[in-house]
């Protein structure tokens, strides 16, 4: 189980990682996450035991590799429609023979190491599945090689097959449900990793094994939903 950094503060990463948290995933798609505050946060990341990912803004191969060489021992890659574009993922994340990374670990070194092998066989690449192209073309992306599972993108999901951008817990919608339950069994299947976001034993017994819990800035705001404004008193002079 794990939570998403999507503030960009090295603080909450921190703390996410000292619970002892199986991993948190830190989000520079849709976050606020610049190179250097990744940085920043990788290295509060560090003193723990919870594996740090970066989801990368793009399927590109120098935004896989700063990440990994930042100090990710892992990516998420979005918006994976076909083989080639897997591909493209996986060999951007680990060294000659198997890819295309390029040597650089300036920080990696202290992660997952700097032995090229090693860090090949250790380096984690999760593809994102969350259009309905991925999802025609889900076993050919997962039979890949060098991808090591599929974490759901299911509001994106939810909007290529013509709903709503509904998370898993919100939606009723049948055809986005079904997508979910194909791509999960196809995973598991291949005994690859699935990930999804939401509540973790709902989750855990319908089988996904890599289950994001929480998300930071949405954290907040149901904390603060729940305070109550305290009763006005007023002085009697």
């Amino acid at each position: 189980m794990g939570f998403s950094c999507a503030l960009g503060s090295a603080q909450i990463a921190e703390e996410f990682a000292m619970a002892g948290l199986d991993f948190i995933y830190i989000d520079q798609q849709h976050g606020l996450t610049s190179h250097d505050t990744l940085i920043e946060m990788l290295r509060a990341v560090a003193r723990s035991e919870t594996t740090p990912l970066v989801r990368v803004a793009a399927n590109d191969t120098a935004l896989i590799g700063l990440a990994l060489d930042a100090g990710a021992e892992g990516v998420i890659v979005p918006m994976i429609n076909n083989a080639d574009e897997a591909k493209l993922a996986a060999q951007a994340c680990r060294y000659h023979p198997r890819g295309v990374r390029s040597w650089g670990p300036i920080r990696a070194r202290y992660g997952l190491g700097s032995d090229p092998q090693t860090v090949n066989q250790e380096v984690l690449c999760l593809v994102m599945i969350e259009t309905s192209e991925g999802l025609m073309n889900l076993e050919e992306i997962l039979d890949t090689p060098g991808v090591d599972g599929v974490y759901i993108g299911p509001a994106d999901l939810g909007v290529s097959l013509g709903g709503q951008p509904l998370s898993f817990e919100q939606t009723s919608d049948r055809l986005q449900l079904d997508a979910i339950s194909r791509i999960r069994r196809a995973c598991t299947e291949r005994g690859r990793i699935v990930g999804l976001s939401g509540d973790p034993e709902e989750l855990a017994a319908q089988g996904f094994n890599m289950i994001t819990a929480a998300l930071d800035f949405a954290m907040i705001r149901r904390a603060v939903s729940e305070v109550r404004r305290p009763t006005a008193i007023t002085a009697v002079l």
